[in-house]
């Protein structure tokens, strides 16, 4: 068994500023890992009493499911297409009713009722005397039950400040994406100043506080994010993906064809648990193995991996940051992830090997290759530690696959469940505690933190709600084109921003429109759009970068040459990556169709 020579045994030297950064990292790691604990728990209480609330969708009060559609008539302002799930249509609200008055005000005019009634959903009720049937009718609602949405701020405002303050929180977000499209600086340090600066601007305008900031956050996402990094971790320092890697380099010798389908299956495989970078970080080398002994070229296999991996990612709860957004903030449970989206996922599974193949046999597969080698580590030769740390790291996942799976009759959180889990393999595992948190994603964790706090800028101006409403208005309130929009518009956006700002982006607008789609149909809508988008592009996702750097140091350092170039390019993974995405969007849109036919 071979392998390139790695550098990976070498002894670090730890300098005093090293271990003064570990202890501020473990400092802030138990104190981060002990407030998610406590939010998991209590966190929707804690909400709810402050006036804020992540509740499940099934009841979410957002300003959709508010706010009165206003339309202009002979007789006077008339309510236009309301949501059976809507708060005024529950209260008794119909379309047709004619609006006559608003809180004991005389409404004249389409323009005052609409101000009328952004006005009183600041207050506790909204009291409104329309005209049915040549009948007067009161009708009474409660506004602050469950929440005290944001956007109603600025929509109590005149239509020019609206304008205004959407226009200057628009061109924050703009440039904040441009900066980190272009990669200027690390992108967590982009998200972090931009979101200090839509709080500013926020507390200037008087529409965005740091309360309302800190309750954007959504926190069980996070807590989701960090326990099964944790997981990850501990499992590749126990040695598990180095065993999977062993086992299959004994079986992949060979065929190329053989090298392809094993790779993208296993790839496929751990990113169904394993977050997408663990996974790329983990099978690529492997592959790059594979490709040396069989003397191919592994660039289309990589490629196939990164959309591999994407799809392993979507096909369940905890694969990626999109689904664990998803499932931590609505009522979308594990089952479903794997009854809805795993079998769609395992046909583009497919299609992708099939084109894989055909385009393998149309190129020149074969490298150039000079350099050292050397034996890879059996598992026999583990030492009696790391063998009691892979099966306890084994132990502790299966326990959490099979709670998440429970989660909805054992009422538990995922977020809970995954980060109880963490920290029984953090205490308990037998790795180095230092080891782990060195390790630990705190710049991705930070990232989406400071991404939550933009879109929650965003939904304060009203430019989330602005756009939820053209899009109902474009899809006509219809369920098949409103899922299908919100599927073809998160695809186009992830291709340049990538899955996760994608996801934060739209998930309000997806939670908007909910009502109308009904079930959880938007959802797999935005996750399939998200997988779609973050196929097509080299930056689609996080793992496509990181892919092509170990290419280029792999090539670098054992004097590899590649027909070509010795990485992978952009354009190059677009030859693989825009067909995929549009066969990925073809057949996704005949499966929702389908699906919303049935739900």
């Amino acid at each position: 068994m071979i392998v390139p020579q790695t550098i990976k045994n070498k002894i670090p030297i730890v300098t005093p500023e090293m271990a003064y950064s570990t202890r501020i990292k473990t400092v802030i790691f138990f104190n981060t890992a002990l407030f998610l604990i406590v939010w998991s728990f209590w966190g929707n209480t804690i909400s709810k009493d402050m006036g804020y609330s992540h509740v499940p969708t099934t009841n979410h009060l957002t300003a959709s499911s508010i706010l009165i559609p206003i339309v202009p008539a002979m007789d006077g302002p008339v309510v236009g297409q309301l949501s059976a799930n809507s708060i005024p249509a529950k209260a008794g609200l119909r379309q047709g009713d004619v609006i006559i008055g608003v809180n004991g005000v005389l409404v004249t005019s389409p323009e005052m009722a609409n101000y009328l009634i952004r006005s009183g959903l600041q207050t506790k009720t909204l009291k409104l005397r329309v005209l049915r049937q040549m009948q007067h009718l009161n009708i009474s609602f409660q506004t602050d039950t469950s929440i005290r949405h944001k956007t109603l701020k600025v929509l109590s405002l005149p239509s020019s400040q609206q304008f205004i303050i959407m226009l200057v929180f628009l061109k924050l977000t703009i440039i904040m994406f441009f900066f980190i499209f272009k990669n200027i600086i690390n992108r967590m340090i982009i998200v972090m100043i931009f979101a200090s600066l839509m709080m500013l601007v926020g507390m200037v305008m008087r529409v965005y506080t740091p309360i309302d900031a800190f309750f954007s956050i959504k926190f069980n996402t996070i807590s989701l994010l960090l326990g099964m990094g944790i997981i990850s971790i501990t499992l590749d320092e126990a040695g598990v993906f180095d065993y999977i890697a062993i086992k299959m380099t004994e079986y992949g010798g060979g065929s190329y064809l053989k090298i392809l389908v094993l790779c993208c299956v296993l790839t496929y495989v751990l990113s169904l648990l394993v977050n997408n970078l663990t996974t790329i970080l983990v099978i690529v080398p492997m592959t790059l193995n594979l490709a040396l002994m069989n003397d191919i070229d592994p660039r289309p296999i990589i490629i196939g991996e990164i959309i591999a991996s994407n799809l392993g990612g979507a096909s369940t709860m905890v694969g990626d940051f999109p689904n664990m957004l998803i499932s931590s903030e609505t009522d979308v449970v594990f089952n479903e992830f794997i009854v809805y989206m795993m079998p769609i996922c395992l046909v583009l599974l497919s299609v992708l090997l099939f084109y894989l193949h055909k385009l393998s046999s149309q190129r020149q597969m074969k490298m150039n290759f000079s350099g050292t080698v050397k034996k890879l580590k059996n598992f026999s030769n583990f030492t009696h530690r790391e063998r009691r740390a892979v099966k306890r790291s084994v132990f502790v996942l299966f326990h959490v696959i099979l709670l998440f799976s429970l989660s909805e009759r054992l009422s538990l959180k995922p977020s809970a469940i995954a980060l109880l889990g963490a920290m029984s393999l953090f205490l308990f595992s037998g790795i180095k505690k230092q080891k782990i948190i060195q390790r630990v994603g705190f710049n991705d964790i930070l990232f989406f933190v400071g991404l939550f706090i933009v879109v929650g800028g965003l939904e304060a101006s009203g430019l989330i709600h602005y756009a939820s409403e053209f899009i109902r208005t474009i899809s006509f309130s219809n369920k098949y084109a409103s899922c299908l929009l919100i599927m073809w518009i998160s695809a186009l956006v992830t291709a340049f921003l990538s899955a996760g700002p994608t996801t934060a982006l739209l998930f309000p607008i997806a939670i908007s429109i909910q009502p109308i789609a009904g079930g959880h149909l938007i959802w797999w809508s935005l996750s399939l759009g998200v997988l779609a988008g973050s196929s097509s592009t080299l930056i689609g996702a996080t793992a496509g970068p990181v892919a092509a750097s170990l290419l280029e140091k792999f090539s670098t350092m054992y004097g590899v040459t590649f027909n070509g170039d010795n990485t992978i390019r952009y354009n190059e993974f677009l030859k693989i990556g825009l067909p995929m995405m549009g066969a990925f969007l073809g057949i996704s849109s005949l499966y929702m169709i389908w699906l919303c036919s049935r739900i």
